[in-house]
């Protein structure tokens, strides 16, 4: 269950900035009302119908955009394979341009360019290259009231309810799950199931492989895929994080039998990870052509992301 997802919605009348103090009997005094959140550095007191949002953390905008909340712009990563020229990633770029969202300078909060975007509510990131940490919570949250949410175990779903229990867009985020199951419904029953899988990325000195604690992991598992166990001594777990384990080039025979799914990230093909280890020429998957590649969309899951990977999954392991 999400966190931080717990919202206090009793509304609080509290003056607009700007409005001069005035009597009992002023009448041109201007109230909004707001309302308070809970988040992972506190608790903030938000507009109840914010206006103008912007989220400084790029991990951050796809699930504001999956629940039609009014983001006006959003902090970017740099331009490579995953993304547009803006610095969008690239499976919800097209929507968040539809839609008028301004990119601004990322991953790292540049406060200027938020504050020149004249935030109500600005939303952060809690994990990963554009998290927002406390130090950053505390500036930020002197430009406009800041929500800081998720952390590196938070699900893509989880993060998605925890952002529309703060924007009170809770019918839009079972919208979402309801979509999700729909096409974790409609898809399992498509994918051949006959052997395990190992989802893995390649490194220069060896392979990361997606555990089920992982995003990517949990969506192969919810679609029926089984993931390989490695024996002990096969892979090495990290001490920082529980979503991947290592695999040496070496060590590539401890993938068994298992279809080999590339997260690839730079677009490789899965003759090119053969340069780096030759070795996997000799496992099941390349002999019998079960090694392929997921596309650069599957590196980070979201609303936008998922029906691609699925779509590819059908591609390649339909049966």
């Amino acid at each position: 269950m999400p966190k931080f997802a717990s919202v206090l919605v009793a509304a609080v009348l509290v003056p607009v900035a700007g409005c001069s103090a005035g009597g009992p009997d002023d009448s041109g005094q201007s109230e909004t009302p707001t309302r308070t959140v809970e988040h992972l550095f506190g608790s903030s007191d938000i507009p109840a119908d914010p206006q103008r949002v912007v989220s400084v953390s790029v991990t951050s905008t796809a699930s504001l955009l999956s629940l039609d909340v009014p983001v006006v712009a959003s902090g970017t990563t740099a331009p490579s394979g995953l993304t547009d020229d803006s610095g969008f990633f690239a499976q919800w770029a097209e929507v968040a341009h539809e839609r008028g969202v301004e990119a601004l300078p990322g991953p790292e909060v540049d406060l200027e360019a938020v504050a020149a975007a004249e935030p109500d509510v600005i939303v952060g990131n809690g994990f990963g290259a554009d998290a927002v940490d406390e130090a950053a919570y505390d500036r930020l949250s002197q430009l406009a009231p800041t929500v800081v949410l998720g952390e590196s175990d938070t699900s893509w779903l989880e993060l998605t309810e925890e952002t529309a229990a703060v924007f009170g867009a809770e019918e839009a985020g079972a919208e979402v799950e309801r979509e999700y199951a729909d096409l974790v419904e409609e898809t399992s029953g498509r994918l051949d199931t006959g052997h395990d899988v190992v989802v893995l990325t390649g490194t220069p000195h060896g392979f990361n492989v997606f555990t089920e604690e992982s995003a990517l992991g949990g969506l192969v598992t919810d679609l029926g895929l089984t993931l390989h166990e490695f024996a002990e001594g096969e892979a090495v777990e990290r001490a920082d994080r529980a979503d991947t384990v290592e695999v040496a080039h070496e060590n590539a025979s401890a993938f068994g039998d298992s279809t080999l799914l590339f997260v690839n990230t730079q677009d490789e093909a899965v003759e090119d990870y053969l340069e780096t280890a030759p070795n996997l020429a000799e496992t099941p998957a390349y002999r019998e052509d079960r090694a392929f590649t997921l596309g650069a969309e599957s590196f980070r899951m979201d609303h936008y992301s998922i029906p691609l990977v699925a779509e590819r999954l059908t591609e390649v392991l339909g049966d």
